[in-house]
């Protein structure tokens, strides 16, 4: 007689595997972390950075007693700071005698001496307790914006401080952290430009993006191309010639190419494509031709198995007199690899990349100062611009001074807190004075 119940344990087995199967896809989509958790790790990171940072600690100090001096409420400390920083304001760009080079270290001891002495006093308070910088610097001009405000301000630092950044070729401007801080007080107000309250996102996106924090920089691209694709042309500046439309297809095609750059540090080229497609479009229609748009064809061609063309694109790229020796170098040696048929280009994926078309496009458009004159008009920009490049040097300047000098100087007034402000001052040292030698010499922004 012929029985079914030897087919029990294989089915039995079979519904197993088929359950158990599913408890392993569960636990592994559960382990998946999404991109808005990961955002948000990112964004964590970047809080615990500015608590911890020593570079932010000089800065702040810096701008508060900028901002403090002379007011009612100002800590007692601060007018032995400001009396030593107004000193600097003096000092020579570069050292050309030994006699210059002794007096620019000397006010820059002074100015550690003065720091560290009012270390404890100045982390109690704040800057915004105080007048704007703007005031203090030009306090008989109307403001370089409508509706200005103190997040105003920390938003056009932060522009300032990512523009310094890509176009300083010696990396001596600690960027990160001094535009993150800038950009934590930027929040838009109802009251702000709408464009200028878009552009924070883009702002945001850019820093987070450049400090590798792609997926928290993801969020904040998409939100401003979905904002600024929304507004009206009206909404838009005319300069130069441009209409309101074609300002608005300019920003669009900048959002877009930063996006596409941080989806290729994301592993998402096709998305990548996608954007750098829809951007190499709109310049088109504007008539733009640049080093963006030779690396995008590059980019594209190469993406749709066109060697030659990308090869191309890549030469005319090499021959831009934006670019120095060595990134010449490095675009004719993707060029010859993709002559190749390489399967993976450097100038596509790498950082490096980054940093040597944001040289070249700032270059073009003037440097920094050139930027902000395109923004603010020749008379603002040079009254915003002259400030900062004085408190960069001042950055610099302090980065020289070395831990011993500023404890023997202080002498007992940082007796028990020596090890912790040599450790302050050898991070900041190391933040603000790699690869700067011979006092201050080139020390102003190019």
């Amino acid at each position: 007689m012929i029985t079914s119940r030897p087919m029990v344990a294989p089915l039995a087995s079979a519904a197993h595997v088929a359950a158990l199967s599913l408890v392993l896809l569960t636990l592994l989509g559960g382990c998946r972390k999404s991109d808005a958790e990961r955002a948000a790790e990112e964004r964590a990171k970047i809080e615990e950075k500015l608590r911890d940072s020593y570079t932010l600690v000089p800065y702040r100090a810096l701008k508060l007693t900028l901002r403090a001096e002379g007011q009612p409420h100002a800590p007692e400390e601060i007018a032995a700071l400001w009396k030593a920083l107004e000193a600097t304001r003096a000092l020579p760009d570069k050292a050309v005698t030994k006699e210059e080079a002794r007096q620019i270290a000397g006010e820059y001891l002074d100015l550690g001496v003065a720091f560290y002495k009012a270390k404890r006093i100045l982390e109690k308070r704040d800057e915004d307790e105080f007048p704007l910088l703007w005031t203090r610097w030009s306090p008989d001009k109307p403001p370089p914006l409508p509706a200005y405000d103190i997040g105003q301000e920390h938003a056009l630092l932060a522009t300032a401080w990512l523009l310094l950044d890509s176009a300083d070729r010696g990396n001596r401007v600690p960027a990160t952290e001094l535009v993150f801080y800038e950009l934590s007080r930027a929040t838009p107000q109802p009251t702000w430009d709408p464009l200028f309250r878009v552009a924070i996102h883009a702002n945001r996106g850019f820093a987070f993006c450049e400090a590798k924090y792609h997926y928290a920089a993801e969020e904040e691209l998409n939100a401003f191309l979905s904002e600024a694709e929304a507004l009206p042309p009206a909404d838009f500046p005319s300069y130069r010639g441009a209409g309101r439309e074609q300002t608005r297809e300019a920003v669009l095609a900048t959002g877009y190419f930063l996006r596409a750059w941080n989806r290729m540090a994301l592993d998402r080229e096709r998305a990548a494509e996608d954007d750098i497609e829809r951007a190499l479009h709109s310049l088109e229609k504007l008539g733009v031709e640049n080093e963006l748009t030779w690396w995008g064809w590059a980019f594209i061609h190469f993406r749709r198995e066109r060697y030659e063309e990308s090869a191309a694109s890549l030469d005319k790229l090499a021959a831009s007199p934006y670019l120095g020796e060595k990134e010449r170098q490095e675009i004719h040696g993707s060029a010859r690899e993709l002559r190749g048929h390489g399967d993976r280009l450097p100038i596509f994926l790498q950082a490096r990349a980054a940093i040597i078309l944001g040289q070249a496009l700032i270059a073009r458009a003037g440097g920094p100062e050139g930027i902000l004159i395109t923004l603010l008009g020749p008379e603002r920009a040079k009254e915003v611009y002259s400030p900062l490049a004085w408190l960069d040097r001042v950055r610099q300047g302090m980065g020289e001074v070395s831990p011993e000098q500023v404890a023997s100087g202080a002498g007992d007034a940082l007796g028990a807190a020596r090890e912790a402000g040599g450790k302050g001052w050898e991070a900041l040292k190391r933040k603000l004075g790699a690869g700067v030698s011979g006092g201050t010499a080139d020390s102003g922004p190019k």
